[in-house]
């Protein structure tokens, strides 16, 4: 068995990607999801006498009712809620949440890195995925058998998981040294500033770009009636999928287009229009970033 893991920044999407797994029919008893409480929502449950710490799954469930932590109960094993030193209050689920609840609140001081350690996540990963839910993120874990796991991983990255290189190069640029259990949790505040920052960054990068974007909708897609402002969104997927590690070696667009449409037509992309109306821009933007980073 091996593991197959990725960091979502929105939690519904890591729920996605549990019930992909679940209906491809990998077992829920191998699925793990820690959600960090970013809105501090859970908090309250995390208060809890001796007596009633046997009811912390119930109350979190019946909290949300049928929204997506409460439709995780049905999915995933052992759903609750846990306060991690270091990280913050989480809700988590599966195997590796069992093992840090096993272990006892205070016994968890730094544990989350253990425990994905000992999940078979090498340390230098580990490092980064339990930082990525220190900083607001939820991570999805399964095992899976090896020649499962390249289906799990695909399953995975069809609902645009966290580039680890890139998220990794803005944190290292930001002063990060690798993960410290020590270090004080964010605040609902310090989460939403955090990610104010990351998207900050990104815009900077990706408007580097801009001028190429707009001369090939000027020579290519102005007839069409719609502005520039329109086809954006194509341009900025197409720069998404260039500059993920995940498709680092693919080297012509023949090679990604499939699963650029998949990933189009599988998330809120879709909504604002057609891959065929898109295609256009997104393949300039994959394009045009593509030899860029090449």
């Amino acid at each position: 068995m091996k593991t197959a893991v990725g960091l979502f920044d929105e939690l519904s999407k890591a729920r996605d990607v549990v019930d992909d797994l679940i209906d491809a029919g990998f077992d829920p008893g191998d699925v793990s999801l820690i959600a960090r409480d970013r809105d501090e929502t859970y908090a309250t449950y995390l208060d809890r006498d001796d007596e009633a710490e046997g009811a912390a799954e119930g109350a979190v469930t019946g909290a949300v009712g049928g929204g997506v932590i409460g439709g995780l109960a049905g999915v995933l094993l052992g759903l609750g809620a846990l306060a991690i030193p270091g990280v913050g209050p989480v809700v988590a689920a599966g195997p590796i949440a069992a093992g840090l609840a096993g272990a006892g609140i205070g016994a968890a001081a730094g544990g989350l890195l253990g425990a994905l350690v000992g999940w078979g996540i090498p340390e230098e990963e580990a490092e980064f995925y339990a930082e990525g839910v220190r900083r607001g993120g939820t991570l999805v874990a399964v095992k899976a058998p090896e020649h499962r796991v390249d289906e799990a991983v695909s399953i995975m990255n069809r609902h645009g998981p966290v580039d680890v290189e890139r998220r990794s190069e803005y944190w290292s640029a930001s002063g990060w040294t690798g993960y410290d259990p020590d270090a004080e949790p964010y605040t609902a505040g310090e989460l939403a500033a955090e990610r104010e920052r990351y998207d900050t960054y990104i815009d900077e990068t990706y408007y580097n770009y801009e001028p190429a974007f707009r001369r090939h909708y000027t020579t290519n897609l102005v007839n069409s009636g719609r502005d520039y402002n329109w086809y954006e969104p194509g341009y900025r997927y197409g720069y998404t999928l260039a500059t993920d590690e995940r498709y680092r070696d693919y080297g012509e667009w023949a090679e990604i287009e499939h699963e650029a449409r998949l990933g189009w037509e599988r998330t809120e992309h879709a909504a604002r229009g057609t891959w065929e109306e898109f295609k256009d821009s997104v393949r300039e933007g994959w394009n045009e970033v593509k030899d860029a980073v090449s």
